[in-house]
């Protein structure tokens, strides 16, 4: 049973809900919001109220009286002996009452939830020769090309022979970000009946992208060097799938060293395992200018998909990302992907064709900018927050920190005071690591001194 996870994934999707009513009324309307726009699906079994109850930081009652008004409403049933589970939705809450558009943002004062950065200036750079290019050419054609721009998909196949791994146009699609191409690959290879098998922690988005595919999805514990790979060989046999960060990895900032790294080559390459390796943070080391390496000259290419980005170097408001890999799979992805938006945008690809070549310039700014944001970050945690640990990483924007307590029950409080957190059950395919939360480096407002304090306030007296 998986009630305590559960509960804990119902309790991150709830965001800020309380309210001046007494507090069963706002919890209930808040989980009719999540059944009626079908976050809980219709036949999904709620979790137990005493776990849910721990996991937002109320009494049982609270929740038993939330369960039965929903019930009375149609939007639960209960079956004796084996629990509550969703019915289906019974009639949208009015626009104005929502609270899902952006997961309770309107309430929330300072997000420490997402690791995403500023914009380039190069960015604005080229949106002038990206606009020639649209008038003397692009605007004349339809603009669908659902496997990505070709003249983007050529540059792309370019960067990644000059690495060391020969490629083809054919062999790359482009994506919007790198999520989109986590989820088709998700969508498309681990569906019901497949096995697939992920480092825990993980990328919480390609978390939720294998968990909702439908397929059986296991975590193989991480090491300081990355994924321990005795468990990895103990468990891959009947695995169809290997998702793994070996570039840089997320939450924890690891980069997996060249010998691990040619170690779960050759376990995976004994099994026939597919590989996915997310290599979408690895522009962002703090030690070195060139991109960091992951699997591209160790694992069988025709067994391996590369994952890779431009958003996380240049700007998260391009959506621009790539999934390099066998041309048969390739060209299932683009079939996946046609059927859902026919394509990116070209203005975005255009761009995105200008800002490759400034790629070592942009490395270094941001090389620079999260090395001076690690400095200040930790400063802050060491003065307001002693008691709290990490280790070091060597890239990334986020900071996989050690709260020594229940950092799942803090976030709750937290959230209710303004301040989201992420807590690290949402990076475990098992809800694994609560004691942790994964922090940004950088906050857009520079804000984060203040919400440390308020944090500080908040902690939890009882360990897990």
């Amino acid at each position: 049973m998986r009630t305590s996870e559960d509960a804990e994934r119902v309790a991150r999707l709830l965001g800020v809900w309380r309210g001046e009513a007494p507090v069963s009324v706002p919890l209930r309307d808040a989980l009719a919001e999540l059944v009626d726009g079908s976050y809980l699906p219709a036949g999904w079994r709620m979790p137990g109220q005493r776990a849910l109850a721990t996991a937002l930081g109320v009494a049982r009652g609270t929740v038993a009286r939330a369960y039965a008004e929903l019930t009375a409403s149609g939007r639960l049933t209960a079956t004796r002996g084996s629990g509550t589970y969703v019915r289906g939705a019974v009639g949208l809450v009015r626009p104005d009452e929502g609270r899902l558009t952006s997961f309770g943002d309107g309430q929330v004062v300072i997000d420490l939830s997402s690791g995403a950065l500023p914009g380039s200036e190069l960015v604005a750079g080229v949106m002038p020769e990206v606009g020639r290019q649209l008038r003397e050419r692009h605007l004349q054609e339809t603009g669908y090309h659902p496997a990505g721009l070709p003249e983007l998909r050529a540059a792309l196949a370019a960067r990644f022979s000059a690495q060391g791994l020969p490629t083809r146009a054919d062999q790359v699609l482009v994506t919007g970000g790198s999520q989109q191409a986590v989820w088709l690959i998700a969508t498309a290879l681990a569906g019901p009946g497949t096995s697939t098998l992920a480092e825990d922690p993980s990328y919480r988005g390609a978390l939720e992208a294998l968990a909702a595919a439908g397929g059986r999805l296991r975590g193989v514990p991480f090491t300081p060097v990355g994924m321990d790979l005795n468990l990895l060989e103990a468990a891959v046999a009947d695995a169809d799938l290997l998702y793994v960060q070996t570039a840089l990895h997320n939450p924890t900032g690891i980069h997996m060293p060249e010998a691990q790294r040619r170690a779960l080559a050759d376990i995976a390459a004994r099994h026939g395992t597919l590989f996915v390796d997310d290599q979408s943070q690895s522009e962002l080391g703090w030690f070195r200018s060139d991109p960091l390496p992951g699997l591209e000259r160790m694992a069988d290419p025709e067994r391996l998909l590369i994952v890779g980005t431009l958003s996380k170097l240049f700007w998260g408001g391009l959506r621009v990302g790539w999934v390099r890999g066998p041309r048969e799979i390739i060209g299932r992805l683009a079939a996946l992907r046609g059927s859902i938006d026919l394509g990116g945008p070209v203005a975005d690809q255009l761009a995105a064709l200008q800002l490759l070549p400034q790629a070592d310039r942009q490395r270094e700014l941001r090389r620079e900018f999260l090395a001076r944001q690690f400095a200040d970050t930790t400063e802050v945690l060491r003065t307001v927050l002693p008691r709290w640990s990490w280790s070091a990483p060597v890239g990334g924007s986020g900071l996989w920190t050690d709260t020594g307590q229940d950092a799942v029950a803090l976030a709750q409080r937290a959230l209710a005071r303004g301040i989201r957190l992420t807590a690290g059950p949402a990076f475990s395919p098992h809800g694994g690591h609560r004691t942790f939360v994964r922090l940004p480096v950088w906050h857009p407002q520079g804000r984060f001194a203040d919400a440390a304090q308020v944090v500080a306030g908040l902690q939890v007296t009882r360990s897990p």
